[in-house]
């Protein structure tokens, strides 16, 4: 995902703050219908008289006295990783809501918005090959995988399964086998920009973008994947297979090439893998493409493959409670004040990177706009509310 620049979504939101919606200005007869509208409802103005002096005085906080950056170190670099359930997305939730109560914010707290299920943290994890040859692999643990309980070390082999039927041909060849699950695909070279600005267009159309989930994304063939990957979960458990290492997915930008490696629930062996009655029942770990690539191509040659593997992971509890951090300015207008302008993001991220760009950058910010209007000790006409909502990678619980 395409983030712009944390200063420009700074100073965005800080003006449209503090932009008097001039309609609520406006002398209302008691008598009308508009009498108990929101100020939001009602007919805007032809012409605003906006109040330039405090978009500089914004403007000069930002640019000049910025905390992002410690911020963004504070959270990423200091906590790290925040999946939902784990003890670095609570250190989280305290130290953003610990954060905002001390920058003046009101009201700072965590609230509440129910059971997810089981919690788990990765301590370690390395993966091997120890024959033909002896190369260190670049592997993270799938989240919510079970520990390899120490080292361990088996002969790889592959399998490939579209459709439940395929499972019968490897009925009694799993015992004890580290399978590598999945095609190889192709790894297209990286001939343009990572990231790029985006176009007034491409603004427009971000504009339009849906509050729900993109529909491409989840597709009914990807909901299909999902309850074919819980069946083969259960199968090699029964067959008593040793590990499973998945290929890293290209991602949604065909990234993913080289080092890098996308772990999250659709690439585990079930999406709803936090919740006990779905814990994945073999150490499960995700490669980097190339990685797989190589023993891929050995095992499709016919030749014998040993892996071996440490996964080494910690459960928290079963019933784990999220949390969204939320802090308010408060509104000053008494006939405003119960309007709330909303400014956020998502605080979880998934466990094998510390979440910068998804969302930690939004997070930081939205933190940035209540620093810059408390620091400039600006009384909104109405409440000004941050809310850094979490389990957003698992379904956009929070």
């Amino acid at each position: 995902m395409r983030y712009p620049k944390p200063l420009a979504i700074t100073l965005t939101l800080l003006i449209c703050f503090a932009l008097p919606l001039s309609a609520a200005d406006k002398k209302t007869n008691p008598n009308s219908s508009d009498a108990n509208k929101p100020s939001y409802e009602l007919p805007q103005p032809a012409k605003e008289t906006l109040d330039l002096s405090m978009y500089q005085q914004i403007r000069y906080e930002g640019l000049a006295h910025s905390h992002v950056m410690e911020f963004a170190s504070a959270l990423m670099d200091g906590i790290g990783p925040r999946l939902t359930g784990s003890p670095n997305l609570q250190r989280a939730n305290e130290w953003t809501r610990d954060q905002l109560a001390a920058m003046g914010c009101t009201n700072a707290h965590l609230e509440d918005w129910g059971e997810f299920g089981m919690g788990w943290q990765q301590l370690n994890t390395w993966t091997r090959m120890a024959a033909p040859d002896t190369a260190v692999f670049i592997t993270q643990a799938a989240p919510w995988s079970p520990s390899s309980n120490g080292a361990i070390s088996g002969q790889a082999i592959w399998m490939e399964v579209k459709k439940e039927e395929d499972l019968e041909k490897y009925k009694g060849k799993l015992a004890g086998k580290v399978v590598l699950l999945g095609e190889m695909r192709e790894v297209k070279p990286v001939d343009k920009p990572l990231f790029e600005r985006e176009d007034e267009k491409e603004l427009a159309r971000i504009v339009e973008h849906p509050l729900m989930p993109e529909p491409e994304y989840f597709t009914p063939e990807l909901m299909k994947s999902i309850e074919l990957r819980q069946k083969i979960s259960k199968f090699l458990a029964e067959e008593h297979a040793l590990a499973v290492v998945l290929p890293s997915r290209d991602g949604r930008n065909n990234g993913g090439s080289g080092g890098t490696i996308f772990v999250d629930s659709s690439r585990g062996l079930g999406w709803f893998s936090y919740q006990r009655e779905h814990m994945q029942p073999v150490p499960v770990v995700i490669a980097a493409i190339e990685n797989y690539g190589r023993v891929y191509r050995l095992l499709k040659a016919n030749v014998p493959v040993t892996i071996e593997m440490n996964v080494d992971v910690k459960f928290t509890g079963d019933h784990e409670h999220g949390f969204d951090t939320i802090a308010e300015i408060p509104g000053s207008d008494p006939k405003l004040k119960d309007e709330v302008v909303m400014v956020g993001g998502h605080l979880d991220s998934w466990a094998s990177a510390t979440g910068a760009t998804d969302n930690g950058a939004g997070t930081v910010v939205a933190m940035e706009v209540m620093r810059i209007l408390n620091a400039l000790q600006i009384k909104p006409r109405r409440t000004i509310r941050i809310g850094l909502w979490t389990g957003e990678e698992q379904g956009l619980f929070g």
